[in-house]
């Protein structure tokens, strides 16, 4: 998500001033700006002008962010809640992050003490600590090193870093000159939870991106798991002569939107829509004829067989941070009579998700290498069907028949246990499922049959996503064509929680595609749209 920071004080804050960004705002929306921040909610603001601003920022579309204040350790928390105290009573987003800047004092304490208020009050806040230009003395140092230590001692969920990137590159100017590529330690890292992104003119922050200097490829690359905002922190004054202030803007979230990485754009994508694409694929369960399929996302099945509702490897990842649906999956899935589990990984077999569905009424088709971590997470075992390879199972009018997956590397170790599946049902298509492959050998398909629809997970090789070619799609496309020469779906895109290079696309699934047509052009491939619902019998 995008944000831009906006000057805040209780003066400016007039009807004229409104009314002169709202242009501007409109034109932010339409860039793709979704948040803004109030620079500064200083101690002593006046309550319920911080409430008059976020809600005007709330009712022109935007979440709301807050950079307070803090004068004291002693006065800490006067002085960041006061001026909250109307807009957290009338909060109309689910959590507001603030951030504050380090003092010349115990941080840990300090934040232990912010934490605990919070607790205490049950405010939807989070306090993140930003690393600055300087030490909190004003001496030259590494401040991203002292924030992380505060945080890391302090060790509350409600508590996090702001990743200042123009503050850390003049850090490294200034002190680190020939170690420009040096980044902070990866915990740094994982306890980010507001950024602000600003470049560099000489040794001067809070310059435009594009015309100025930031690295910002190299550090955001670094956040994948980071579903926050990325906060374009402008001080417009110190660039007025050169560039003004809307231009400034539009220019820097031009160049966020071209620089990050594109596990960004799939976290915005989930946060807005996740829960309609969620929704729309379990329609599939509202039919009591034919053969239906309907895709959550990635490789999260949902089927429907003559009226008996079933699902394959549900698995919600970084949607579980980012929307409401997978937190309420056990309601949802009621109806749910069947689970197929294939393999371990947490994209197929999710903890949180598995403990909330164990409740329900449902049946598992568990591999016998997981019953025991199935137990563990509350399945009760009566409800499980332990899965072999090459014992079929007759569950409610599904014939399934497991076979041995090929998730390791040829010749190696790399990889784990998985079970692939066929399933069929009498007088409807066939699905063949062979999970997460990493092995395209076909030796040891020649006793797996041919069935009317496979569903091909797309992996052109170990962190190679980012390449236009992929050696390995041809051998992969040979792969699926072993399990059918009618359909092939290819699926296990968008995956949020994926790094760059490991993230697959459309791109990459019609570059297999077209080595599936290229070996046989009478296949159909299709790659379905997450929350799409396909009658499968209608598609023979």
């Amino acid at each position: 998500m995008i944000g831009v920071s906006l000057k805040y004080s209780d003066g400016i804050f007039t009807e004229e001033y409104k009314a002169s960004l709202r242009p501007t705002l409109e034109k932010m929306r339409l860039a793709g700006v979704e948040s803004v921040e109030l620079r500064t909610v200083c101690a002593g603001s006046d309550p319920e002008k911080v409430l008059e601003a976020a809600r005007f920022f709330a009712e022109e579309g935007f979440q709301i962010t807050v950079h307070g204040q803090i004068l004291s350790p002693q006065t800490a928390i006067e002085d960041v809640f006061a001026p909250l105290s109307l807009l957290l009573k009338d909060l109309g987003q689910k959590k507001l992050t603030v951030t504050v800047h380090p003092l010349v004092c115990d941080n840990a304490a300090l934040l232990v003490s912010l934490s605990d208020h919070i607790l205490d009050n049950g405010l939807p806040v989070v306090i993140a600590l930003e690393n600055g230009r300087l030490m909190p003395d004003g001496t030259e140092g590494d401040c991203a090193a002292l924030v992380l230590d505060a945080v890391s001692k302090a060790d509350r969920d409600n508590v996090g870093i702001c990743f200042d990137m123009g503050h850390y590159q003049y850090y490294l100017r200034t002190n680190h000159p020939d170690e420009p590529d040096l980044l902070p330690e990866d915990g740094f890292f994982k306890r980010v939870v507001h950024t602000h992104v600003h470049a560099l003119k000489g040794s001067r922050t809070h310059f435009p991106l594009g015309r100025y200097p930031l690295p910002l490829e190299r550090y955001a690359a670094k956040l994948c798991g980071y579903y926050g905002v990325y906060d374009l922190e402008l001080i417009f004054g110190r660039f007025k002569n050169e560039i003004g202030a809307e231009e400034a803007i539009l220019e820097s979230v031009a160049e966020l939107k071209a620089r990050l990485p594109r596990f960004v754009a799939e976290y915005d994508a989930a946060r807005l829509h996740f829960d309609s694409w969620a929704k729309s694929a379990l329609t599939v369960k509202d039919h009591s004829d034919g053969l239906y399929f309907g895709l959550i996302q990635s490789t999260s099945y949902l089927f429907n067989t003559r009226g008996y509702f079933w699902a394959m490897d549900v698995a919600f990842r970084a949607a579980r941070f980012l929307s409401d649906m997978p937190a309420k999956a056990d309601e949802w899935l009621k109806d749910l009579k069947l689970m197929i589990i294939s393999h371990s990984h947490s994209d197929h077999f999710e903890k949180p998700t598995v403990s909330l569905l164990a409740h329900l009424p449902l049946l598992w088709v568990i591999p016998d290498f997981l019953t025991e971590k199935a137990i563990s997470l509350g399945v009760d075992p009566e409800k499980i069907i332990t899965a072999r390879a090459g014992e079929r199972i007759k569950v409610g009018p599904l014939d399934i028949l497991p076979f041995q997956g090929q998730h390791f590397r040829p010749a190696t170790d790399v990889g784990i246990e998985e079970l692939g599946y066929i399933v069929s049902s009498e007088g409807l298509p066939t699905l063949a499922f062979p999970g997460d492959v990493r092995d395209t050998s076909t030796d040891r398909l020649t006793d797996i049959p041919k069935s009317d629809f496979v569903f091909g997970h797309v992996w052109l090789g170990d962190h190679l996503a980012l390449l236009d070619k992929h050696p390995v799609a041809a051998d992969m496309a040979r792969f699926l064509l072993k399990f059918s020469d009618k359909n092939v779906f290819l699926t296990h895109l968008h995956e949020n929680g994926r790094e760059d290079v490991s993230l697959w696309l459309e791109c990459h699934a019609e570059e297999l595609a077209k080595e599936i047509r290229a070996l046989s052009p009478s296949v159909k491939t299709r790659i379905p749209d997450r929350g799409e619902v396909i009658r499968l019998d209608k598609e023979c």
